[in-house]
């Protein structure tokens, strides 16, 4: 009886197999629609995207005339692009560092009385980015300093032209063996000062002030901010995996288990985060902050014209930090306090972006209205200036726009900014 059982659920069995079989190969499919491309992860870009040497420009270029007289040029100025395309195709060969107290220039004298080019980097540009900006052959310093002025003098009538690099360091610079100028080019790079707007200075030319008031526009935008559907877009590689905290402060996290971002919407401020394992190796600044530029090419975008404005000191182990200030026009964005609309600020680790920050902030480029305005002229702010209270802090005054942002536009203001010796500025409007 058993065996008999057993014969039939074996027959049972081999023919369910040869049933399904049957099946299986005379089953016609329904047909397979095709997933959407739009329903790829993509990443967005928020901004138009940008080259190193988009961004490496001096923040002013000084036209020493002689007879004390002195033209200051901003950048997007005619005559500042034509003479600093000028000196671009010319060259820089060898250095000899040196002190620049004991380098037998009296320096007043060629301030006042030569006729000479001074190009200024505010915050200072190392020698291996600065080389791609100009033309700087031969051996470089192995100290990498940072260049903040590059001086071109002649004393005319077929003289020698002398070329010095100023460092951060007071005294330390570097005294240009062989430049590709004469002295009818210096003659030459005179003629591009604008002789209808002088500029005067009353302290060893630590800054220079115009004779008369400045005209210059103010601006009206209407903007959005950024939002955390678009930086999770851009950020994150499944943006629908992200985890969302509140902090008690308000602010907003979004993570994705690696990498994070933080919203301040009262300060209209975001912080970006990638944690990167230490590495006990030196790191080329150059290759880093092309990396740092890279990266916002392919994430966020550039939402206007930007300038790498302060490196590294010195070449770190493992770590690099880099401030990036926005220009509208000729002039830069300046905010009394750190997270404020114009700056961005970097931390790259052996080329990979471990953390930034930046506004929110993007304006209406479409929406701008322009108005008339006039700022006060270096005699009226020297005036005012003598019931400053920080006035042996004093480091630099120039010409920039302080944004004012209220719910829904955006106004950049034509002021003097005071840059002070700790790092913070001030504005005299």
């Amino acid at each position: 009886m058993i065996e008999s059982l057993k014969s039939i659920l074996l027959v049972v069995l081999i023919g369910t197999s040869l049933y399904q079989s049957f099946y299986l190969a005379s089953y016609t499919p329904p047909k397979i629609e095709p997933i959407q491309q739009s329903n790829y992860v993509q990443t967005e870009t928020l901004g138009k995207q940008s080259e190193l040497h988009d961004m490496l420009f001096p923040d002013q270029i000084i036209v020493h005339l002689g007879n004390q007289q002195h033209s200051v040029l901003y950048p997007n100025n005619y005559y500042y692009t034509r003479l600093l395309d000028n000196i671009k195709q010319r060259s820089f060969k060898g250095f000899r560092k040196t002190s620049m107290y004991l380098v037998n220039v009296n320096w007043e004298e060629v301030r006042t009385k030569q006729q000479g080019v001074e190009i200024r980097f505010r915050d200072g540009i190392p020698f291996t980015i600065l080389q791609q900006l100009l033309r700087i052959e031969g051996e470089m310093p192995v100290d990498n300093d940072k260049i903040t002025r590059i001086w071109i003098y002649s004393k005319g009538n077929n003289e020698d032209v002398r070329a010095f690099f100023f460092t951060d360091s007071p005294g330390v610079g570097y005294e240009v063996i062989s430049a590709d100028f004469t002295s009818k080019d210096v003659e030459n790079f005179a003629a591009f000062g604008d002789l209808t707007n002088l500029y005067k200075t009353t302290n060893s030319g630590d800054y220079y002030l115009p004779i008369k008031p400045l005209r210059l526009p103010n601006y009206i935008f209407s903007y959005s901010l950024l939002t955390a559907d678009q930086l999770k877009q851009s950020l994150f590689v499944d943006p629908g995996i992200t985890r969302y905290l509140k902090e008690r402060d308000g602010s907003e996290i979004y993570t994705d288990s690696k990498r994070g971002f933080q919203l301040n919407r009262d300060l209209r401020w975001v912080t970006y985060s990638d944690p990167v394992a230490p590495v006990e190796s030196k790191t080329d600044v150059l290759d880093d902050l092309q990396a740092g530029i890279k990266f916002i090419n392919q994430h966020i975008g550039w939402d206007g014209k930007y300038m790498v404005s302060r490196t590294p000191q010195k070449q770190l182990i493992d770590n690099h930090t880099f401030t990036f200030r926005q220009y509208y026009e000729s002039l830069p964005i300046i905010t009394p306090q750190t997270e404020g609309f114009g700056s961005m600020k970097m931390q790259v680790q052996k080329g990979i972006i471990s953390g930034f920050e930046r506004s929110m902030i993007i304006p209406d480029l479409k929406t701008v209205q322009r108005r008339d305005f006039e700022i006060m002229s270096g005699d009226a702010l020297e005036e005012r200036l003598q019931y400053y209270q920080k006035r042996s802090s004093i480091l630099s005054i120039f010409p920039a726009y302080r944004p004012v942002v209220t719910d829904k536009t955006l106004v950049l203001t034509a002021t003097w900014a005071i840059e002070l010796r700790d790092g913070t500025y001030d504005f005299m409007e």
